[in-house]
């Protein structure tokens, strides 16, 4: 795949990717979700966030007859991260209930792989992205998102097993593994899946061409 052709699908991908959905659906629930957590009000701001979430599902599949992926997964982040706040004052529950939180996360990606199209295949798929046809119709499309999938659930379970293992002694370091876990994590794994799926089609182009 010539650099010019591997430039166009990462700029469709990129214009044509949900960010209104990841916006609504995910980053303004967690911001409620934060605040309230931060103000001693989880449970008030956890709901309204969980209710957010829903009213976002609602409205997106009635006008536009897709699924948002992303209220959906901050749900589940959101009900898991309840829980955390909690067991905060058990120190030893508060350590392995935030492991269980993280390996959620992973166990729901690692479980996408058993099914057709994994879960980084249908926020692909629900971009709309202009992929020329010999892509698509290709192994190596779905293979780059479950690539890609593998790689979010193999990070969040490692992140609970570190966690486990630390134990309650070290609840400092558990403290900037949560911390690390949360945005900035996030951001690597997004630009991580923004921009892998492209280099891997341009470095198997030659094998999609003819038709391996």
């Amino acid at each position: 795949m010539t650099n010019k052709n591997s430039g166009s699908i990462w700029k469709s991908f990129k214009e044509k990717f949900p960010w209104r959905d990841m916006f609504l659906g995910f980053l303004i629930p967690k911001m409620f979700f934060l605040y309230g957590a931060r103000h001693g009000m989880a449970f008030l701001w956890g709901a309204i966030a969980i209710a957010w979430c829903g009213a976002v599902f609602y409205l997106t599949q009635v006008k536009t007859r897709k699924v948002n992926f992303f209220a959906v997964f901050a749900v589940i982040m959101i009900l898991a991260r309840i829980v955390v706040v909690v067991a905060e004052k058990n120190p030893r529950m508060y350590l392995y209930v935030l492991a269980l939180d993280n390996l959620t996360v992973g166990v729901i990606f690692m479980a996408s792989l058993l099914f057709k199209r994994s879960l980084m295949q249908m926020f692909a798929d629900s971009a709309g992205a202009r992929i020329p046809q010999e892509i698509l119709r290709s192994m190596y499309y779905g293979k780059a998102w479950r690539i890609v999938t593998f790689v979010w659930a193999a990070v969040y379970i490692l992140f609970a097993l570190a966690l486990v293992l630390l134990k309650a002694r070290n609840l400092k370091i558990v403290g900037l593994i949560d911390m690390f876990a949360g945005w900035p994590l996030m951001i690597i794994l997004f630009l991580f899946t923004l921009k892998f799926p492209a280099w891997y089609w341009k470095n198997n182009y030659a094998l999609i061409k003819t038709g391996q």
